[in-house]
């Protein structure tokens, strides 16, 4: 499989999940696992074949969405420290290129925020750190498809998936409310 097809497999998963967020729960866990297989290999084993870093992030997302399934109560908590641990990690990819203990250490400060915005408010964490998780992938996947793209391309387009997506999921005050005018 060639850097393409991974980036275009990033891309999409990353708009699937800064759209469903909290709404399909199992779906967004399972989608930040496959973003955490795939980025991982590529910090950990930056020379692996795309194929391979496919077959991980399938794996550990699959992995993921089982465990959601079985409705772990912690399972919110640690996919907000992942992805944003996540963004973390792209962001010290960026600044530090080349050294692994700043990437890892950039992952570790992220995924503290994240597990600490989801501890705050479950609700609207949720739909934060999804929709950033989103940004992440879509970021990440633009990087494999141009690598030679300037740099604040895939930055911005990372940045307009997390404001759409969070927008899109943003709670409701009032879920009976259609926003429609009452009628006297």
């Amino acid at each position: 499989m060639s850097a393409a097809v991974g980036g275009w497999i990033l891309i999409a998963l990353g708009i699937v999940l800064a759209f469903t967020g909290k709404r399909l729960i199992w779906l967004a866990v399972g989608v930040t696992g496959f973003g955490l297989g795939w980025l991982f290999t590529v910090l950990l084993l930056p020379n692996i074949d795309s194929l391979a870093r496919f077959l991980v992030g399938a794996v550990v997302g699959v992995a993921g969405a089982l465990i959601a399934l079985r409705g772990l109560p912690i399972i919110g908590l640690a996919m907000g420290a992942v992805l944003v641990g996540l963004f973390g990690l792209t962001l010290a990819n960026e600044w530090f290129d080349g050294n692994t203990f700043l990437r890892l250490l950039g992952f570790a400060i992220g995924a503290a925020v994240g597990y600490g915005i989801v501890k705050a408010s479950i609700d609207w964490g949720i739909s934060l750190v999804t929709a950033l998780g989103g940004g992440v992938l879509v970021w990440n996947g633009l990087l494999e498809i141009m690598p030679d793209l300037a740099a604040w391309v895939p930055a911005t387009a990372g940045i307009v998936t997390l404001i759409a997506g969070f927008l899109a999921q943003r709670p409701n005050k009032n879920p009976n409310d259609s926003g429609e005018v009452a009628h006297v």
